[in-house]
């Protein structure tokens, strides 16, 4: 009933010439430090950041969105993108614009910032005394087989691969494509994504990621909330106790969900593909830091 009300609302809106999007925002103020909200992709941040925003968030607090966030990197990157290499350069380059995006947010004031944004010990340090910081945690490799499928399903940027292809494609295809993304440096910053958004940085190799296990440790420590997707009802505990409001996480874009005409023949081959024990113990391998430190985290919830 609601949907279709706010349907009929924004149809009546678009009739008169005007454009509108309406969001679920907090009604009454909140007393608690301003809240920033790193959203790690495939870690349940869609449902997280919906429940937080409705609770904390002022009007015209929009989260931070992935799709310009990507073109504005694009017109200052400003070199042909020709290749997978390349396309890695840029994924590199990106990482860095968007810390200054997230910053001239910080300095906008809002009650609740949210996005695909990632932090460093300095963005941390400096803004530790005006906002709270939160984010959720996940396995890295079932991180990195739900990003990929998901990706596969969803994603129109090219520049960020794996993307949608304009044509069907074979088990036989989209496993060599597997193959080639996850063995190329793409796989590599897959695998080391939240190293990278709790640093600012991709590792440059494994002896790079051992050596950057620390920082992500310390800078997780400077968070306020640290939720695991396994443990929703403890991350939901932490978030009352810091906000003082009841915020319940719904599920929301699941991969599971997505119908498209090759969804489910896309999903299902993929699924083959990640069930294979080679490419288990590739990804392992890949994420050997990530299940490091999500092991020490762990280690530190016990005590």
């Amino acid at each position: 009933m609601k949907k279709r009300a706010k349907a009929l609302v924004l149809k009546i809106i678009e009739s008169l010439g005007y454009e509108l999007t309406v969001d679920r925002v907090g009604v009454k103020n909140s007393h608690c430090k301003p809240t920033v909200f790193v959203h790690i992709p495939k870690c349940g941040g869609i449902s997280v950041d919906r429940a937080i925003r409705e609770k904390l968030a002022r009007t015209g607090e929009k989260k931070l969105q992935r799709k310009p966030l990507i073109e504005t990197s694009l017109f200052n990157f400003n070199r042909p993108i020709n290749s997978l290499n390349d396309k890695c350069d840029f994924s590199e380059f990106h990482v860095k614009q968007i810390q200054d995006i997230l910053v001239y947010h910080l300095n906008l004031n809002w009650r609740y910032v949210s996005g695909h944004v990632n932090v460093t010990s300095h963005i941390l340090d400096h803004y530790a005394e005006q906002y709270q910081f939160v984010t959720l945690l996940r396995h890295p490799v079932e991180r990195f087989i739900s990003n990929y499928i998901f990706n596969r399903l969803t994603n129109h940027m090219t520049i960020m691969p794996p993307s949608l292809s304009n044509a069907p494609m074979t088990k036989e295809q989209l496993w060599q494509e597997a193959d080639e993304l996850i063995n190329s440096r793409r796989g590599w910053h897959m695998a080391n994504t939240m190293t990278m958004f709790l640093t600012g940085r991709y590792p440059k190799d494994a002896t790079d990621a051992k050596a950057m296990q620390d920082e992500v440790l310390n800078n997780l420590a400077k968070f306020s909330v640290v939720g695991f997707l396994d443990d929703m009802p403890s991350f939901e505990q932490q978030l009352q106790k810091v906000t003082g409001k009841n915020i319940q996480v719904g599920q929301h874009n699941t991969t599971n969900n997505i119908e498209t005409p090759d969804a489910t023949h896309i999903r299902e081959c993929l699924t083959q593909y990640f069930a294979q024990n080679k490419i288990k113990d590739l990804l392992g391998s890949l994420c050997t830091n990530e299940l490091s430190i999500m092991q020490r985290l762990q280690q530190q919830r016990r005590f």
